[in-house]
């Protein structure tokens, strides 16, 4: 899956993030499948999907596989960490003043950790440091 030029992408829209969230767990997959997943998920129109496909398409996020199905084959262009990276270093910068320490302070008081949480929380930290990653 592609990585570069993905900052470039126009934003999804919730419903887009939805949809494109289908894709990501089927990986190549007709728009078929991607309509009865969804489908089973949240009622909405088949042409609707096939709609917000397209769109997705449009911006740049699905690439268009040639088949010989009835129905039009897509897989991800872009991976789903790579617009999670992108969703949240946007959130981090519009509600956390670009601070990350702030928006982890946020997640351990307003967040619902339980202890396994806390020491994997802490696992990631020491690793973090182990590879000589602070800043």
């Amino acid at each position: 899956m592609a990585k570069r030029g993905a900052e470039n992408l126009k934003e999804l829209s919730d419903l887009e993030l939805a949809v494109m969230d289908v894709v990501w767990e089927l990986g190549e997959c007709g728009s078929g499948e991607v309509v009865e997943r969804f489908t089973a998920r949240r009622p909405l129109a088949a042409t609707t999907i096939r709609t917000v496909l397209a769109s997705i398409e449009k911006k740049g996020y699905l690439e268009r596989l040639p088949t010989l199905e009835r129905g039009l084959r897509f897989r991800p262009r872009v991976s789903r960490e790579t617009v999670a990276g992108r969703s949240l270093r946007k959130l981090v910068g519009h509600l956390f003043g670009g601070s990350p320490r702030h928006a982890v302070a946020y997640l351990l008081r307003e967040g619902d950790l339980d202890e396994a949480d806390l020491d994997e929380i802490r696992g990631m930290i020491d690793a973090h440091k182990r590879k000589g990653n602070k800043r």
